[in-house]
């Protein structure tokens, strides 16, 4: 596939550096911006401006079966991408940073619309409705959905004391509905066996239907320990502290959001149904006036990264037990981590995870990146010509492990007796480093296949 990404914001790269191994990609760019490290790239640059008609079409826009404007701003994205489609472009993606045209996604969808752009994308608001999901489940460290919601995809730590740890994963079992798909101890990740005995911070990724997931929250990791009830913190009152707030008040929690600026903090106490509280995030007495340690959960998402590490390690010594952290900066996501953040997200990678998956759909193929791009989730086609074969006959030689099964507009989470069959998608779970054995394992069956 051909794809034309133009602007030189840091998504550029990332989009690049994602996209090379499998598409032809041209990235066109001021010439200034041109750095080193995208040099290193398997990719086309291309110098020139991405609101010129010339460069474009010199960079090969034509040709392009999609067009992405990552520059960081707006207007020049918005004026890109028209141009882009006017001049023969299949698809265009819009991505709007700064909200400086519309505030929210549906707004700028209809400005789009009138301009002839496909897809618009509000990073500031992708990563609200990220965190949203994630902090709406007690405990999790990551949701998504899949098939439409049908499939299901957890992580949650295990905790001192829950079901799921008091024996081998033989003898506890999972719910109906359950597949474990992953477990991470310290750097380690492994595919759990009858024989795993799950320990205290062990995190378990697993996948299913709404109902089973449900139960394994409930029964099988529920800390009983904690009432976990529905408060939060946010620090930051910005796009994405908003919406987050807005979010929460709407699912009935209790929200503090602390703000630094002293007319936002006013602006937003009159607007939200929630306290406001003007004042400084790092700051420790704000913490221990308004007792913040007793909330489960903290989100901060100001616009400094900087800032959200000591936020969050400020949460963490006064005792909040979930933390979820906003880092733009590629390289500290794993760094937040490391130092005891539960959760790092980022607007950046929002956006990122967006466009991917448009434009992976198209192959049906590749539909999700975890663990900071750790681990993959793929939708494979079952050769037609496959017999029906057990599921515990099919083990892979690396790490992959078939989550769900489609069957005729039907969805199996499957077990070790369930089979697979010709005709079937499968929604593989495996690890990036083995992602093309994996698919080449799947694709063939090389000892199942009809005569």
């Amino acid at each position: 596939m051909q794809i034309l990404i133009g602007g030189e914001d840091e998504v550029a790269f990332r989009i690049a550096e994602a996209l090379m191994d499998e598409h032809d990609v041209t990235v066109l760019l001021p010439k200034e911006a041109i750095s080193s490290g995208l040099e290193r790239l398997e990719v086309r640059i291309f110098p020139g401006s991405t609101s010129s008609g010339s460069d474009l079409e010199a960079a090969g826009v034509a040709d392009a079966d999609h067009f992405l404007a990552c520059s960081p701003v707006d207007e020049r994205n918005l004026v890109a991408c028209a141009a882009a489609k006017r001049l023969g472009a299949r698809q265009v993606t819009c991505i709007l940073p700064r909200h400086s045209v519309r505030e929210t996604e549906n707004e700028a969808s209809k400005l789009a619309f009138s301009l002839g752009i496909d897809r618009v994308i509000l990073p500031a608001e992708k990563l609200a409705q990220e965190i949203l999901r994630i902090v709406l489940i007690p405990g999790a460290l990551d949701v998504e959905a899949f098939e439409g919601g049908r499939v299901r995809l957890v992580k949650k730590e295990v905790k001192e004391g829950v079901h799921i740890a008091s024996g081998d994963l033989r003898t506890i079992g999972v719910p109906k509905g359950v597949v474990l798909v992953m477990c991470r101890r310290g750097e380690e990740i492994f595919i759990p066996q009858g024989d795993t005995h799950f320990q205290p911070g062990d995190q378990i990724t697993a996948m299913g239907d709404a109902k089973g997931i449900n139960r394994l929250l409930t029964r099988y990791l529920r800390d009983r320990t904690r009432t976990d009830p529905r408060r939060a913190t946010i620090v930051g009152g910005g796009v994405v502290g908003t919406a987050v707030a807005r979010g929460l008040l709407a699912a009935k929690w209790n929200v503090k959001l602390i703000e630094a600026d002293e007319s936002r903090a006013t602006d937003l106490a009159a607007d939200l149904d929630c306290m406001v509280i003007h004042g400084d995030g790092t700051d420790l007495s704000i913490f221990e006036e308004e007792h913040i340690g007793e909330d489960p959960v903290l989100v901060a998402v100001t616009s400094n990264d900087e800032k959200n590490l000591l936020i969050s390690l400020l949460a963490k010594q006064e005792g909040v037990t979930r933390i979820v952290t906003r880092a733009d900066k590629a390289t500290n996501e794993r760094l937040f981590e490391r130092a005891g953040v539960d959760v790092v997200r980022s607007a950046r990678g929002a956006a990122i995870n967006s466009i991917l998956r448009a434009i992976n759909a198209s192959d049906k193929d590749l539909i999700a990146e975890l663990d900071h791009g750790d681990v993959k989730v793929l939708r494979l086609d079952v050769p037609d010509e496959l017999n029906p074969t057990p599921l515990k006959d099919m083990q892979a030689p690396v790490f992959a492990i078939i989550g769900a099964v489609m069957r005729g507009g039907k969805i199996i989470i499957p077990q070790g007796s369930d089979t697979i069959q010709g005709g079937d998608s499968i929604l593989v779970f495996c690890a990036s480093e083995d992602e093309e054995t994996a698919r080449g394992f799947f694709d063939t069956f090389p000892s199942q296949k009809k005569e």
